[in-house]
């Protein structure tokens, strides 16, 4: 996918936020469904950052969240959402 990433709310450290973007873009490009993007997304960050990841991808959605201190993210690349937490 060519589309550039457009991060609409972050609350994450620029290194863990430019992460996120490159496992979601890479997420993108190795699945086909939503729902195996968010998987994808998900165990890699819970890889790279030990904790408790959630992750919503799509094209239309809402949601209003708690999570962990510097750890949110919510971007889209094209038209496709996504949005990244961790919860204690």
């Amino acid at each position: 996918m060519s589309a550039r990433p457009v991060v609409k709310s972050s609350m994450m450290e620029p290194g863990m936020q430019d992460a996120a973007i490159e496992v979601a873009l890479e997420a993108i490009r190795s699945n086909n469904t939503e729902q195996e993007i968010a998987a994808s997304i998900r165990k890699s960050f819970e890889q790279m950052y030990p904790s408790v990841w959630h992750c919503f991808v799509g094209r239309n959605f809402g949601t209003y969240v708690t999570h962990e201190s510097s750890k949110f993210i919510y971007f889209y690349v094209g038209q496709v959402g996504v949005c990244l937490f961790a919860t204690a």
